[in-house]
């Protein structure tokens, strides 16, 4: 039996990976922050930039960064978009509801922080509005202790 059409079968693989990292001593500061509900990041010696999170040289003068300073719990949302669909396991979901991440400067001399933003109707949420952090209940110095950002 010939045939001219290639058959193609598309399997679907679940991944489910656990990663450990190892952060360093900058990232360890920003999540050690966390534990006092503090947003910490680098500030440059030369240009006075601050890094957010942290990180050891300056992006632009590329000067060794190690002033950590405290940022405000309010900024203004830069830029965002609007997510539906999620990543489970290496696949693609569609969102229980349309989400908003939106790119947050929390100081003009900071870089924009990327975080979710709840609260607000993504059909209305506009560049420009001002935010706030909002915490969990118990932090622990872990990533997810900043749940989220909302109208300030």
């Amino acid at each position: 039996m010939e045939t001219s059409e290639a058959t193609f079968i598309t399997p679907v693989v679940p991944m489910d990976f656990t990663y450990n990292y190892r952060i360093g001593p900058y990232m360890t500061r920003y999540l050690e922050g966390f534990k006092e509900r503090k947003i910490l990041g680098s500030r440059c010696p030369a240009c006075g930039r601050i890094a957010v999170p942290p990180r050891k040289y300056c992006g632009v003068c590329n000067k060794v960064m190690e002033e950590m300073v405290e940022l405000p719990q309010e900024g203004t949302l830069e830029n965002f978009t609007v997510g539906h669909v999620i990543l489970e396991k290496g696949q693609l979901k569609a969102a229980d509801a349309p989400y908003v991440l939106g790119l947050i400067r929390l100081d003009e001399k900071a870089s924009l922080l990327l975080h979710r933003v709840e609260g607000v109707d993504p059909s209305r949420v506009e560049k420009g509005m001002k935010v706030k952090a909002v915490w969990k209940e118990d932090v622990e110095g872990d990533y997810g202790d900043l749940d989220h950002f909302e109208p300030a």
